[in-house]
């Protein structure tokens, strides 16, 4: 069984009744619940008995059963959403601090509730009227202020910790049919998700708000006992409450003492005294419930039916128990992965005494913390889980987002690569500097993220240029793009040539910096400053001069000059066309309107976050389930938008991943509120001032604020097209990466090899270096680039190496699947040499797979271990 499956959001909860017939019944529940107050006035005896007896009686069964069916039908739910029906809700964002209290307010609310019934409720109908009146005008009022159901259903509603006691693991699956879409009022919204809620609870990492959920718990079967046992008016109204009081105390300090004596999980112990609850509450119940319906009747009262139906709650009880039990086993394995762990010196102290495997410790300087991790994680793993400052990029050391500094034990990391290396030396960094991506712990070490820190001496340095005979007539190379393949070429002709002069020519106004990671500019606080790869003074010392914010307008081969936008008018002996590419839109009618717009670069996403912010959007629709999509719709679902990927084929990822992996990938994003729409292709987008909605090719209308073109990258040919040079799809380069122009060669996203675009960050790096090394005489060759992704997808890690599907008869495929845990490995085996493979959800196993299909090397002993389902091969 899928995640998804196990854990539908409401889109993906079969919907039998149609939404007109929830409005009707939620008409008539208001209406039945104003005929009850005013038959509490008139009819108070019939009144009460309806309401105590009847009403309140059934109401924690249905909860038990479909709390779905109460969530969509309750009247003060209906009270509630009336403004946002009927469009006259201030839709305002519930304060934090009176978010993070309103779970104890309906907490407070129910426990001086329930004792008052005796002193007054219990045979006053006025007052139980009066107080059936004013929760309606609450919950309408707090609908009115404010968004979604953050104004009573989900927060304040005093019925809402029953709720979500008893419904913790609901037996019949009711989908919300009220906020559609959902706006994100409340954590954990049981209308959104209602498998998952309470489980999400009690794993949150607030310890407050998990905390208030378990008191409850705890608290809730000494309510019942103590309202149960009370003798009406034998006490006073001073000694009834303090009773009160008291049994809550002894309730709650039983629960944190088989808490903290009892080895069960923290969801556990919350399900038994839910179950304890309920059949203590129809213990008492169900004789006067049966009494009553016999009574309605005109029989006696069959003394044996009610303890039939009270062992029929038990047995269904216990059932219930095994559900949650073996549903939070599910949630734990796919929610809730291994965490580095940060601890002070007494307790890993003491681990290391009990001898197990601790794991290894990594010290951060200067703050000295300490974090216990286990043997084989990456520094930038352990950095992110422990929210320290750090940023990511393409994650296999190419990029150099992420350089940490080796202060002490260089040897406890794993052996740096050939592309880190290259990846240092253009950051400029010398010795004791890592990647923190490719950096795996094998031992104790301390780092430093600063980026002035004082290195280790780790006796090694970084390596020397390659000697090489240049061309002495080549005095000026000129570079167009400043992107990775730009900046990587610009820093392999310096190290080759330190007399010439260098041009880099740059579109945007930014000097090069981490393109995937600008979906943070969407929903982070970070600014640019955070994803420059380069500091300025890195093309001062290389003696580079670039033109930021500068158009190439033409290239003249036969004259050998380019024609700026600025007038000016640049020679050059070697040309090295980096330009790279632009997001592709397909014909889309009315695209272009506001709200309709592309994600490639940091305007576009600094440009994003203004529109929504400033439009208050709630929902988006994302073109293109690729890579940039998917980054795209996870920061905009973190940003608090509604977010819903259409993708016009049928499966995520199709470059990367096999249906299987995707199919994963997509339970994985649908199960955190991301709804992805398969075979789902744009036709129009429609708005008067800006996007209000768009139509699918096969007709559907969907509503939505935002719609973001991710369809995929055209090489930006145009400059070189109108020059000359050869062009396809691409530039046409051959594997040296000359264009058929002398002196001419490109590289990256716009350079086209033996009919292929590439559009990986690795071909890019590698290309530019052939490109760069000939541009100055030399006799470099290009022979490809195995394909290789490695990315963190909305927070699940994702591999992707070489070919991953099989293409002869002999080929072997290997896989192994892990549904409780959410994790799959595929390998793909010719003549026992890998050839490619996936792994999802499996961070450890990324640097070794990838090693292992680049190498080629004979698997020999190794495949019969993979054939079992032996991986560890890959975490070594």
């Amino acid at each position: 069984m899928t995640t998804s499956q196990l854990f539908p959001n409401y889109k993906q909860i079969p919907t039998r009744v149609p939404r007109a017939v929830w409005h009707a019944l939620r008409a008539a529940s208001v209406a039945f619940t104003l005929g009850v107050a005013y038959l509490l006035v008139i009819r108070p005896d019939l009144g009460l008995t309806l309401f105590w007896g009847i009403l309140v009686s059934i109401l924690p069964l249905i909860f038990f059963i479909a709390p779905g069916l109460w969530r969509n039908i309750c009247p003060l739910s209906a009270m509630n959403q009336v403004p946002r029906v009927f469009g006259f809700t201030r839709g305002l964002t519930l304060p934090r601090w009176l978010k993070e209290y309103a779970f104890v307010f309906g907490i407070v609310v129910l426990f001086v509730a329930v004792p008052t019934r005796h002193l007054l409720f219990n045979h006053n109908g006025v007052a139980v009227a009066t107080l059936l009146i004013g929760t309606l005008a609450a919950a309408f009022f707090g609908g009115l202020l404010f968004k979604g159901k953050s104004g009573w259903c989900s927060t304040f509603c005093p019925l809402l910790p029953v709720q979500r006691l008893y419904g913790q693991t609901p037996i019949l699956l009711i989908p919300n049919s009220h906020c559609e879409p959902c706006v994100g009022c409340a954590k954990n919204c049981y209308d959104f998700n209602p498998q998952a809620a309470y489980l999400a609870d009690q794993y949150d990492d607030d310890p407050h708000y998990r905390g208030y959920r378990r008191f409850f718990a705890g608290a809730f079967p000494g309510l019942i006992w103590a309202y149960f046992t009370t003798i009406p008016g034998q006490e006073s109204a001073l000694a009834l409450y303090g009773r009160f009081g008291a049994t809550l105390v002894v309730s709650v300090g039983i629960f944190f003492i088989l808490d903290t004596f009892i080895k069960v999980s923290r969801n556990k112990l919350t399900a038994i005294y839910a179950a304890l609850s309920l059949n203590l509450f129809y213990w008492f119940v169900l004789p006067k419930l049966v009494n009553l319906a016999y009574g309605s009747l005109g029989l006696a009262p069959a003394n044996w039916l009610a303890p039939v139906l009270q062992g029929t709650l038990i047995a269904i009880s216990v059932l219930w128990l095994g559900r949650s039990f073996r549903n939070e086993r599910m949630f734990r394995r796919a929610a809730t992965a291994p965490q580095p762990v940060a601890l002070g010196e007494n307790a890993r102290k003491a681990l290391a005494r009990e001898g197990g495997d601790a794991g290894v410790e990594v010290r951060f300087s200067p703050s000295d913390m300490r974090i216990l991790v286990q043997k084989g994680k990456t520094l930038l793993e352990v950095a992110e889980a422990n929210h320290l400052p750090i940023e990511a990029g393409c994650r296999m050391g190419m990029c150099g987002a992420d350089p940490i500094t080796v202060l002490e034990h260089m040897d406890s990391l794993s052996p740096m690569n050939e592309e880190e290396r290259a990846t240092v030396s253009r950051l400029g960094r010398g010795e004791g500097t890592r990647m923190a991506c490719c950096a795996r712990v094998q031992s104790d070490v301390c780092v430093s993220l600063a980026a002035d820190a004082v290195p280790v001496n780790s006796g090694a340095t970084a390596p020397k240029a390659p000697e090489m005979p240049v061309d002495a007539d080549i005095r000026r190379v000129l570079i167009i793009g400043n992107g990775i393949a730009g900046v990587t070429a610009a820093d392999y002709v310096r190290r080759n040539h330190p007399n010439c002069a260098i041009d880099l020519i740059s579109r945007e106004s930014h000097h090069v910096y981490n393109r995937m990671a600008i979906t943070r500019l969407i929903y982070g606080r970070s600014a640019m400053e955070g994803l420059y790869l380069q500091p300025e003074k890195w093309y001062e010392e290389k003696n580079i001069t670039v033109w930021l914010n500068t158009q190439a307008t033409s290239v003249d081969t036969a004259k050998r000059e380019v024609r700026l936008g600025t007038g000016d008018l640049l020679p050059y002996d070697r040309l090295i066309v980096t330009s790279g590419s632009r997001s592709m839109v397909p014909p889309i009618e009315g695209f272009g309107l506001p709200g309709s717009t592309v994600l490639r670069e940091a305007e576009h996403a600094i440009a994003i976050r203004a529109f929504v912010q400033k439009h208050h959007c709630r929902t988006a629709l994302i073109g293109g389930g690729g890579l940039l999509g998917l980054e795209a719709a996870y920061a905009l679902h973190k940003l608090g938008v509604q977010v819903s990927v259409l993708e016009r084929g049928d499966r995520l990822l199709a470059r990367q991943l096999d249906r299987r992996a995707a199919e994963f990938l997509s339970n994985y994003l649908n199960a955190m509120g991301i709804q992805i729409v398969l075979t789902a292709e744009v036709r129009a987008v429609h708005g008067s001032e800006r996007v209000e909605r768009v139509t699918l090719k096969d007709g559907r209308d969907i509503r939505t604020d935002l719609f973001l073109c991710c369809a995929g990258i055209d090489p930006s040919v145009e400059l070189a097209r109108a020059a000359g040079i050869a062009t396809g799809k691409g530039i046409a380069v051959d594997d040296h990466m000359c264009t058929n122009v002398p002196g001419v060669y490109a590289a990256g996203d716009v350079a086209e090899f033996e009919g292929r675009l590439y559009g990986l960050w690795p071909a890019a790096v590698a290309q530019a270096e052939v490109a760069a090394v000939n541009a100055l005489g030399g006799d470099r060759r290009y022979f490809g680039t195995v394909p290789s992704t490695v990315l963190k997808v909305a927070g699940v890690d994702v591999a992707s190496v070489g070919v991953f599907e099989p293409a002869h008869s002999d080929d072997e495929v290997i896989v192994h699947e892990d549904l409780e845990a959410s994790r799959y490995r595929k390998l793909v085996v010719r003549e026992g040499r890998p050839i490619g493979g996936i792994l999802f959800g499996c961070p450890q196993e990324q640097a070794g797979l990838s090693t292992m299909v680049k190498a080629q090397e004979v698997l020999g002993p190794k495949l019969d271990a993979l054939r079992r389902g032996d991986w560890s091969e890959l975490s070594a």
